[in-house]
């Protein structure tokens, strides 16, 4: 892809975009990072035209190319969310995630590993999954897990998938805050009622998982919900009755006959209505696709019309109810993790306002609800919060210990990179990247004795 850049910029600069799988990182930062001073006006102006070219290739809504990909020299896409992680210590407005990943809990950080999975214990975690590059894909990853079980129960009992996608109508300028509780406010009154329960048990519906996805482009921000629903009637298909109550009428009120899709989208209209906001539905503003019981070819034409990439269907719908913060936004459209690998890549003063407001607006608010009785009707028990999912530590053994100061120049050179040597060839290899960056450890005491000979420096050759 060729720029055709315009004015100054034009004279300063003759540039081939790197592939957004590798964004360069900007020469001079913003002086918001640190004492550096500020870009040129020329600068920006050649780094706006860059940031714009490199968003026209991304992908959008129902695209789940995952963010942080893996790059070609065998980096996994954890190091890029550890590495993204540093980086955002030096902007965030939130303390815990500042603290995130750095800050030990006790005298020393836990380097674990149960033989083919590595990770690190015994470290604070902020658990925000809207903020939080390392804690959110933690949190996303175990509440798949969930979701994709639900849809196992589902498929077992013959029972019809379906994702409910509702959306709003936005422009530039509105606010983030306002709607985000204009889409939560709407979903509150189309589940709320007499009506609301009568279509319940005329569709046979066990029970639903409301996310909640959000980007930006030039019309500003758009936040958009995706309902996976289980239930026992197809509601693509399948009509719905309403009789009002006749009170004091001689004669009863005509049956009302919708179609699922057409009450939804009336209650949600309604309902956004009241804060000021529109909907249309037969442009795009609301999409209903249903997979039949028990039939894995239709749950793949499912998945694919989602526009998912997955190993198998179950996994492709979980992963577009709960990785929706890690898609690749299309159209020029960004999702928030998006907008904080730019502020790095590009240095651009908007984006880090951007991310501040997201930062603030997000704080607090639920990624995944789930309806009353879904989770006991799947066999999963009580929620566990997002704070209990980041802060799982895994039985896994512990093979190293760091210091702070030996934490801190691990963290440095790469955490996320050591854990890649070792889930790809060995805790072996995992010593000898320490010895090779001069990282110090200290051999857990049980450990040393079953299988090390100390040289006296920390600095250990394994074997």
């Amino acid at each position: 892809m060729k720029l055709r850049l315009t004015g100054r910029a034009a004279e300063s600069i003759t540039h081939t975009p790197t592939p957004p799988n590798f964004l360069p990182i900007a020469t001079k930062t913003l002086s918001v990072f640190g004492g550096s001073p500020k870009k040129t006006r020329l600068e920006a102006e050649t780094c706006a035209v860059l940031a714009d070219a490199k968003r026209s290739e991304s992908g959008g809504l129902g695209n789940s190319q995952i963010t942080f990909p893996v790059s070609k020299n065998g980096r996994s896409t954890r190091s890029f969310r550890y590495e993204l992680r540093e980086k955002l210590r030096r902007i965030t407005s939130i303390e815990s995630v500042k603290r995130c990943g750095a800050v030990a809990i006790g005298q020393r950080v836990n380097l674990v590993f149960d033989g083919s999975r590595a990770g690190y214990a015994a470290l604070h975690t902020c658990s925000s999954v809207w903020a939080c590059p390392v804690c959110s894909a933690k949190i996303s990853a175990k509440r798949k897990v969930e979701v994709e079980r639900v849809i196992s129960a589902a498929t077992r009992q013959n029972k019809f998938v379906s994702m409910l996608t509702l959306t709003q109508r936005h422009h530039q300028g509105q606010k983030l805050a306002d709607l985000w509780d204009g889409l939560s406010y709407a979903w509150s009154k189309v589940t709320s009622g007499r009506r609301w329960q009568e279509f319940k048990n005329q569709l046979g519906l066990t029970g639903f998982i409301r996310a909640v996805e959000v980007t930006h482009g030039e019309k500003g921000w758009h936040v958009h919900t995706h309902v996976l629903i289980i239930s026992e009637k197809d509601p693509t298909v399948t009509p719905v009755f309403w009789q009002r109550k006749q009170g004091r009428r001689k004669t009863p009120y005509p049956a009302e006959i919708y179609m699922p899709a057409d009450f939804i989208a009336q209650r949600w209209a309604n309902a956004l209505a009241t804060r000021g906001i529109d909907f249309i539905k037969d442009k795009g503003g609301l999409d209903w696709q249903t997979a039949k019981p028990g039939d894995e070819k239709t749950l793949g034409q499912y998945v694919a019309k989602l526009g998912v990439k997955a190993v198998n269907p179950i996994d492709g719908i979980s992963k577009e109810v709960t990785l929706g913060g890690f898609k690749k936004a299309r159209k020029g459209n960004r999702t928030p993790f998006q907008i904080l690998e730019d502020v790095f890549a590009y240095g651009l003063e908007e984006d880090r306002k951007l991310w501040i407001i997201w930062e603030k607006v997000s704080r607090g608010r639920r990624a995944l609800n789930w309806s009353q009785g879904l989770r006991d009707w799947a066999g999963l028990g009580a929620e566990k919060t997002d704070e209990e999912l980041a802060a799982e530590e895994t039985s896994s053994t512990t093979v190293a210990l760091f210091k702070n100061e030996d934490w801190k120049k691990l963290r440095r050179v790469g955490s996320g990179d050591l854990l890649d040597v070792m889930e790809q060839n060995g805790l072996e290899a995992g010593y000898q990247w320490l010895k090779e960056h001069r990282i110090c450890y200290e051999i857990p005491p049980k450990l040393e004795k079953e299988i090390f000979n100390l040289n006296g420096n920390g600095l250990l050759p394994p074997f």
